[in-house]
């Protein structure tokens, strides 16, 4: 009779292991969903351009701005390009177009904008009555369908005139309007 009670012992002793083990997880709730791992996105270059010449034009065909490079790396995950040595053009109808160039340059996803950097060189040549300036700086951002630069940066303008020097400036270049932000000093030659 012993034996059967350890045997009895031992039966219930598996029963109610074996419910406690089917009743245990639903009381704790369905088992937490596992995320799909994260997709890693790489910028990697998905095509080059070797001297490249970009003409945008307005809806009557004339030219808007023209944008010329050594080279260009364009990255599909977020549609940027870097370039090399990039030359920009921006036309005005009857009036001096204003040059820029640069070390290197980005492109914004669109081409909506354009960042130079590292010597950055903007010129309005002397054309009929249009005085020549050049400014100077390190980086300036450019929006060529609005014809407008802008830059945080330290810049240096020069002209017949004198030199001046500021930090930050603002291009409009459909108005030939340049506004100087801070720290705005000039030396000009006596006539």
């Amino acid at each position: 009779m012993i034996l059967r009670a350890d045997k009895g012992l031992v039966v219930l002793t598996v029963a109610v292991l074996s419910t406690l083990s089917w009743w245990f997880p639903l009381r704790m709730g369905p088992a937490p969903v596992e995320a799909p791992p994260a997709v890693e996105t790489r910028h990697i270059p998905d095509f080059f351009l070797s001297e490249f010449d970009l003409t945008s034009m307005d809806v009557a065909g004339a030219p808007r701005y023209r944008l010329q490079a050594q080279g260009m790396t364009h990255y599909s995950d977020d549609d940027t390009a870097d370039i090399t040595a990039p030359r920009m053009t921006v036309f005005r109808a009857g009036s001096a177009p204003w040059l820029a160039s640069a070390g290197r340059g980005w492109v914004a996803a669109g081409g909506e904008t354009v960042k130079l950097m590292d010597a950055v060189l903007i010129e309005r040549p002397t054309r009929g009555t249009d005085q020549g300036l050049e400014i100077r700086s390190e980086e300036l951002r450019v929006w060529p369908a609005a014809e407008f630069a802008e830059t945080e940066h330290p810049v240096t303008l020069q002209n017949t005139l004198g030199v001046t020097r500021a930090v930050g400036m603002r291009a409009d270049f459909k108005d030939d309007v340049v506004e100087l932000q801070a720290q705005v000093r000039g030396e000009y030659a006596a006539r």
